[in-house]
């Protein structure tokens, strides 16, 4: 019998400890991947946004090193074996909770994973809290999922050097709290707003005859968050926000919304996707909340349209697969993640 794809992952990661390492685990974590539905690039201004979890999954595995190892040093191995990028991430992670005064271990750390990497699905974050929880349980310690969003958050600015918003790490440390057990029959999303942390769920349409069925569509171009066009995207918005008197672009009211014609145009236009996408996420909320699966679709390509011609972050092959959805008759679809290639969302009535 074919083991579930989840288990599958995490035998993988258990398999490669003992064959990098020739250890056992003495922790095992996992922690899926998110598809953000609407609300991109404004977690950093202080917007909300509406990821949930995806079915695909990190799985870390680690081992306790003894004296005599004779380590005193982490290790590390995974399934990207061409790509040791991936190991600043993880480092950060214990670098960030042995400064937090948790007792981490030297550890020998397997990584195995579903989430494809640079598809705008969270790969860095479901590695991040993965490996905290395989560091924690490994340290027989605890840390709440906020206290993990936030540290893995500060261990991508200051180990990855990619100046995220809070919304990857906080879905994913909060996903399993709140979704069913198999992250595809998930049937929410969460609401964060990422100035004050607050955050609830919001149900998906089930059930006739509005039901809403959600797809993710790789692009196969791979984007690299660090290379730079995600900073400076986030150097504009927070430019735009100097500019116009506010500490959080999306604290900008929208009876001064007239006052971003005045700014540089390029400022001016990544202010107007931030502004307008967070009424666009607070509308889709309504619409969900209320079954309008039909306009919750068309705030979806409005909001492509946003961060293709105000943002500058989408690709010619994630437009071609947004045309294709409204060719088909989807109800709605977008670019979805930090852009510059990875994958789209599209919305369609089950």
């Amino acid at each position: 019998m074919a083991l579930p794809a989840s288990d599958a992952c995490g035998a993988r990661a258990r398999l490669l400890l003992r064959a990098c390492f020739g250890r056992e685990a003495d922790a095992c974590a996992s922690a899926p991947g998110r598809v953000n539905l609407i609300g991109d690039h404004i977690d950093y201004a202080g917007g909300p946004v509406l990821p949930m979890a995806i079915a695909a999954r990190t799985h870390v595995a680690v081992a306790r090193m003894t004296e005599s190892s004779a380590a005193s040093r982490d290790e590390f191995a995974s399934e990207w074996s061409g790509d040791a990028g991936w190991m600043r991430y993880a480092q950060g992670v214990l670098i960030e909770l042995r400064a937090a005064g948790i007792a981490v271990p030297p550890l020998a750390l397997a990584v195995a994973s579903d989430v494809p990497v640079g598809a705008g699905l969270s790969s860095s974050a479901a590695l991040e809290v993965a490996v905290a929880r395989a560091a924690l349980a490994a340290a027989s310690a605890s840390l709440t999922p906020r206290e993990i969003a936030l540290l893995c958050q500060r261990a991508e600015h200051v180990h990855a050097g990619t100046p995220c918003g809070i919304m990857d790490q906080w879905c994913v440390a909060h996903a399993d709290v709140d979704a069913a057990d198999d992250p595809a029959s998930a049937s929410a999303a969460i609401l964060l707003d990422c100035a004050t942390l607050a955050w609830e769920r919001v149900e998906l349409p089930r059930g006739l005859p509005r039901e809403l069925a959600i797809e993710v569509v790789d692009s196969g171009v791979r984007h690299a968050l660090r290379d730079g066009g995600y900073a400076a995207r986030r150097a504009d918005v927070e430019e735009a926000a100097r500019l116009l008197g506010v500490a959080l672009l999306a604290e900008l009211p929208r009876e001064r919304w007239n006052e971003i014609d005045a700014l540089p145009p390029r400022i001016a236009r990544r202010a107007r996707h931030v502004v307008r996408e967070c009424a666009r996420v607070r509308e889709a909320v309504a619409a969900l909340r209320a079954r309008d699966i039909a306009r919750f679709g068309a705030l979806l390509f409005e909001s492509h349209a946003s961060l293709r011609d105000d943002f500058d972050v989408s690709t010619p092959e994630l437009d071609a697969i947004v045309e294709r959805a409204r060719a088909d008759g989807a109800l709605g679809a977008r670019m979805t993640g930090g852009g510059f290639g990875g994958s789209a969302v599209i919305a369609r009535s089950a």
